[in-house]
């Protein structure tokens, strides 16, 4: 999967902290998520996690100096247990620019220049002052390649990077979050799918407050990605958090976790994905017009704000594909340290990056699933679709789950 790498010169740490899998960064606009998974079977083991609330970048949560979240990252850390010193940091798709430029056939060291080149006249930005990356979509008939270009402001990766390097932690890698959520999702869907056909021939729609980006996987491989700008935050909702001590979100807000509409009827909100929706479909339409007729079996939803149950529909009733709400908590147990599946999935495909994949776990079409708005996820259509008001969570936290040898202890919660 695609990724910066981020050079260090504190010696022998990389070497050292190998015995374990690297402990995922997930840089959100509204909070900042740590998760560090361990190899299962059918699922990965949550060793630890946690949610400290607030960003170093603008959004529309608490704005923190990088001394402030450093701090905290430091001592979550360490009172959690999180084991080995490489981080992997996924950051918002917002801060990306990607585009896809066709390259002649070129060896490894000559491509890079080129996308340097072609990345800096295309995107009017500053080499010296940019993070520049790539990758290979694949050859065409007349021998030349597609390669996704992408490049983030060195500023960015810098404060990054900075926050979590202390002592005993540095970050070695930066990733792009849609492109962390989507190693989760194929994953998912190779150990669930029955065909496997079906689990390599998908579109990804990672939606974040200010950008949606569009993935596109055929025969297993990245073959297309649209990053589609707007205003897609949730509207109408409000969230209350609760604070205690020893806990591992971090805030000054009170009061009970609930998550409801301040009296907008849900049923109204699917204009704002009509215009998300027909992006999607000319994207598509694109894809069909140049792959020889290919289209994806499946649009799948996942991303902090994809969880309105009337993007689902709306996106299913324009493409005229199904799509659903992705549920990558499914693929970890102990699934109540990470209570948003979708809001939590960038870091779960960070966490998993240098586990082994999953075995085979077949989910039958047949199974109750959990229904959003008349629909039910990964089982197409369930019945007429209908408004919901709100959505209910628990009152307390609940409870990360860390597992040491066999014996399970119970540690500081995580929420919101």
């Amino acid at each position: 999967m695609f990724g910066f790498k981020h050079n260090t010169d504190r010696g022998s740490w990389m070497q050292r902290g190998r015995s374990t899998a690297p402990i995922a960064a997930d840089f959100g606009r509204t909070s900042m998520r740590l998760l560090q998974l361990a190899p299962g079977g059918t699922d990965y083991r949550c060793t630890a996690a946690a949610e400290i609330a607030g960003s170093i970048f603008e959004g529309n949560g608490h704005r923190m100096d990088s001394a402030s979240m450093a701090e905290r990252i430091r001592e979550t850390i360490a009172g959690l247990n999180f084991s080995g010193q490489r981080v992997i940091a996924t950051l918002p798709a917002e801060l990306f620019q990607t585009d896809i430029a066709r390259l002649p056939a070129m060896t490894d060291q000559e491509l890079t220049e080129s996308v340097r080149f072609e990345a800096i006249d295309r995107f009017g930005i500053d080499g010296d002052s940019s993070v520049i990356g790539h990758l290979r979509l694949g050859g065409t008939a007349g021998g030349s390649n597609e390669v996704l270009m992408m490049a983030i402001p060195r500023e960015a990766v810098n404060a990054a990077s900075s926050v979590i390097s202390s002592n005993h932690t540095s970050a070695f890698r930066i990733e792009h979050a849609a492109l962390a959520a989507l190693r989760a999702i194929t994953r998912q869907r190779s150990s669930e799918c029955a065909d496997p056909a079906e689990s390599r021939d998908f579109a990804l729609l990672h939606i974040e407050d200010r950008v949606a980006t569009l993935i596109l996987l055929r025969d297993g491989a990245l073959s297309f990605l649209r990053a589609i700008r707007g205003d897609w935050a949730p509207v109408g909702m409000t969230i209350h958090r609760r604070t205690h001590t020893g806990r591992t979100l971090h805030g000054n807000d009170t009061g009970t976790i609930s998550l409801g509409s301040d009296g907008v009827d849900d049923t109204g909100t699917a204009w704002r994905w009509c215009a998300l929706a027909e992006e999607t479909l000319r994207c598509l339409r694109h894809v069909e017009h140049s792959a020889g007729g290919w289209w994806p079996k499946e649009i799948v939803l996942t991303g902090p704000a994809a969880t309105d149950p009337q993007a689902a529909a709306t996106i299913e009733s324009v493409c005229g594909v199904r799509s659903s709400l992705a549920m990558p908590i499914r693929i970890i147990r102990d699934p109540e340290a990470c209570i948003h599946g979708n809001a939590w999935v960038a870091a779960v495909g960070a966490a998993c990056t240098e586990l082994p994949v999953l075995l085979r776990n077949i989910r039958v079409a047949t199974e109750s699933l959990p229904q959003r708005g008349g629909r039910t996820t990964f089982g197409g259509r369930g019945g007429p679709r209908t408004s919901a008001s709100s959505i209910g969570l628990d009152a307390e936290p609940k409870a990360v789950t860390r597992h040491e040898s066999s014996t399970r202890t119970s540690t500081a919660g995580a929420a919101a």
